[in-house]
Order: structure tokens, then sequence, then C-alpha cells
């Protein structure tokens, strides 16, 4: 009996070696090949980075070494620099589109810094970073970002205003919460606390005006170098944080934010930002909230080619009251010129009248739109104005457009004590918004039939990347 189940049982020893046979031969194959196919994802990966820093290399070439002086006319073909990388070679080809330039660089007003402001609450509504229950302690962390626009370098920044919003009341600064720092450095420059004057007819130790409180840096004097300096198209940051717990009863209300620089002689206004909303934020302010932007369409242009431009203007209010606008200017680009006939949009379908006009020393076509009586935005609402502009452009750079707005706010001694007018009040200046950018090379970059092809711009400071597209 025990011989005759040995027997049975080696049997079955063999159908099982046979069976394994059978899986673990097409397995071993089907690993081989898993290995092998994973190579291709990961060489892919090594030529794509080989590309990018090709791409990376031209951008180098263009901005600090004489590469861009060796093309002589526009069209011109070079397939002079090459790379490898990780044993990867890569072939470059560069084509120079268009006269390199600055572009539309000249600014309509005397300003040359422009801020900008940010602002994030230590425990928001989950999902937002300013949106902030009533009731409950915050530490408010605002960053104001000053960038360097203008060409004209020679006159550095003397002084930041900050003015805080009212429902954040007065003495809520956070000390030693101050630093500055070059955009994506670290937060090393020693700026100390702000000095809080009160000023003009309504002198208070706390620098309060109606329980609004102003801050100033530095505390006394003018910026010392490095802080001061500035070359084009740099960009600083400023961090500080304010400490406060709103009263429960506190309204459900949008809060802003105002920032004020003197440089020089120029006193540069910010205008409304860094929003928090309070509550459900249904309860409009009254600080004068009123912003205006502005789009392009198409905002990237081939060079040496009519193109039509479709510009936006669009206004926005969150006043409690009716703000009359009694004048819309837009300031186009150098060599870009109005198309009869084109205004459209809720806010008017007038025709501007067209004025020629020197800025910086360079020519530019200004629209004015006039309303007489005054036009009306309404309260919490909003408003567009869409008009179409031609141009033909040989120089490569960003061609930015400016809306100046004249309304009927009144000025408070908050802001006029520091030298802010009440044009600079009322202006809702866009700033350089609406930029439309003319690209100055293409950059091809090939290796292994994998193909990065990059538009690049030389622009004030540098260099810029305006697209790229894989093949």
């Amino acid at each position: 009996m025990r011989s005759k189940q040995a027997g049975q049982a080696f049997v079955l020893v063999l159908i099982l070696l046979a069976i394994g046979t059978l899986i673990t031969v097409p397995t071993l194959r089907f690993t081989s090949t898993a290995l092998k196919n994973s190579v291709v994802p990961v060489q892919r990966t090594k030529v794509l980075y080989a590309l990018d820093g090709a791409q990376e290399l031209v951008l180098w070439q263009l901005k600090y070494n004489t590469y861009g002086a060796q093309f002589d006319e526009n069209g011109e073909s070079r397939s002079d620099l090459s790379l490898d990388a990780c044993g990867i070679p890569v072939n470059i080809t560069v084509i120079m589109r268009a006269v390199p330039g600055k572009g539309g660089i000249a600014l309509a007003t005397d300003d040359t810094i422009r801020p900008t402001k940010t602002v994030t609450a230590s425990t928001p509504v989950p999902g937002t970073t300013d949106h902030v229950l009533n009731g409950s302690l915050q530490i408010f962390t605002y960053i104001i970002r000053l960038e360097q626009l203008s060409s004209n370098t020679t006159q550095g920044l003397d002084a930041i205003y900050d003015i805080l919003p009212t429902a954040l009341g007065t003495g809520n600064y956070v000390a030693g919460s101050s630093a500055i720092r070059d955009e994506g450095g670290q937060w090393d420059y020693s700026i100390g606390d702000p000095s809080r004057p009160g000023q003009g007819s309504n002198p208070s130790p706390s620098g309060s005006y109606s329980g609004q409180e102003r801050l100033r840096w530095p505390y006394s004097g003018n910026f010392p170098s490095p802080i001061r300096d500035f070359s084009v198209r740099q960009v600083k940051e400023l961090k500080f944080q304010v400490s406060v717990t709103l009263p429960s009863n506190a309204k459900d209300s949008i809060l802003t934010n105002y920032v004020v620089l003197k440089v020089g002689d120029v006193t540069t206004f910010s205008g409304p930002q860094a929003y928090i909303t309070v509550g459900d934020g249904s309860k409009l302010g009254q600080e004068g909230m009123l912003t205006v932007t502005k789009a392009s369409e198409p905002s990237i242009i081939p060079p040496q080619t009519e193109v039509d431009i479709k510009y936006t203007i669009i206004m926005n209010s969150q006043d409690t009251d009716v703000i009359k606008i009694s004048k819309i200017i837009d300031i186009l680009p150098p060599g870009f010129y109005y198309t009869d006939n084109s205004t459209s949009g809720s806010f008017t379908t007038n025709e501007p009248t067209k004025t020629p006009k020197e800025f910086d020393g360079v020519e530019r076509q200004e629209l004015a739109w006039n309303f007489v009586p005054q036009a009306s935005l309404g309260s919490g609402t909003s408003a567009n104005l869409t008009f179409w502009a031609r141009t033909s452009k040989d120089v490569s750079g960003s061609y930015y457009n400016e809306v100046l707005l004249e309304s009927d706010f009144n000025l408070p001694d908050i802001f006029e004590d520091v030298g802010v007018t009440a044009s600079d009040y009322v202006s809702g200046y866009s700033w350089n918004s609406g930029s439309v950018t003319v690209p100055t090379y293409d950059s091809e970059a090939e290796s292994e039939g994998v193909i990065l092809d990059a538009n690049m711009s030389l622009v004030a400071g540098g260099v810029s990347i305006t697209s790229y597209h894989l093949r």
C-alpha cells in the first residue's frame, strides 16, 4: 500500500514540476521584457533633461554672453551651439525673429517701483487663505512685493508706508516681525520695526486716524544700501505681521490694505489690495474700493506681422456708494494705434479722443473717454470696456498698456499726510497690465528624435521664455 502511495506522489510531483515550468519560463521572459521596457522612460527622462539644459544654455548665452550680437539680420539661423548632457548629445538651432529691444518699458507715469500686496490668516476657513471667522484670534502675515519696472534706476527706494484696514484697529503690529529679502531668497535683510507717527491735523502717538493705523519703514530717515537699490526687473519683498482678535459682532465685510512708496520726490500709491474677507463678506466697505485691470488678446504676437489686439478694461467697485467716473484714459504701447469705431462693452460704446503724447521720450497714443455728465458705477458692481488696436512690431519685448481712471472719491487725511494726491487716490491706475509680447528668438533643441522648441524674448533686465513646445 505504501509503495503504491509513493508512486502516486511521485507522479503528482512530476505533474507540478511540469506546470511550474509552463508558468515560470513565461514569467521570467515577461520580467526580462519589463526590465528592458523600464529603460525606455528612464532614457526619455534623460533626453528631456538634456533638451531643457540646452534651452538654458541658449538663455545664458543670450543674457550673459555676446551670442545675440552674432546675428546680422532677421531670419538668420545659427547652429553653432551644442551640448552633451550626461552622454546625451543635443543639437541646437537658434533663429533671430526680431531685433532685440526693451519693448514698451516707458511708463505713462513717473512711478518706477510697483507695489503689490498679499495677506494670509493664521487660521483661515478651510479651503481659503484670507477668509476669517469673527471672534477668532488671527495673526495676519502681509507681504509687500516691490518690482522695479522703469529703466530709470538712479533714484532708490526711500520709504514704505502701509495703511492697515480700519477694522484691525491700532497697536496690533507684531514686534520683530518685519523682514525684507530678494524675491525667493532668505529673509536676511535687517529692517527693524516700523514707526507709527501721527501727522497732519489729527496727530496721535500711535499714528492712528479714527482707529486706522499707518506703519512706516524705516523707523526714521531713508533706507540705506543695499535695501534702497534696485536693478531693472529686480523684485524685493517686505514681510510683517499683525495680531488681532476680531469681535464676534464684527460686520461681514471685505477689508483692504494700501501701500505708499517714497522714491525720491515721487509718491507711488498701490490702490486697494490684500483683501481679507470677514464672515461672509456680504457688507461692502467704504474705503475707496475701486480696482481697474486690463486684458489683451492675443498676448503673444509674431514679429513683423500686422496684428489686431483686443483690449478689455475691467472696473470693479466694492464701495457702498455709487462711484461717479468722469474720464477713462488708456495709454497704448508705442507703435500701437486705436482701430476706429471699435469700442464696445457694458460701460460705454462712445468713441475716445486720440492724442499722440510723449512719455519718457517715447511717443504713445493716448485714448480718452470723457463722460459729461459723469458715468455711474453701481455699488458692488463691475463694468467693462473693450476696444481694438493694430500693430506691427519688429523689436522684441513686452509692450504694456496702462489705464487711468478719474472718479469722485474724497481723499482721507491718512493718505494726504504722506503725499498721496486726490488724483493718485481716484486714478484706479492699472500699471502695466494688458501686456503684448514679441519674441526675439526661436530656439530648437533636438536629441534622439525628440525636439523641444522655445520662443525667447529679450526684455529690460534679461531674457524670458514665452512658450515651450515638445514634439
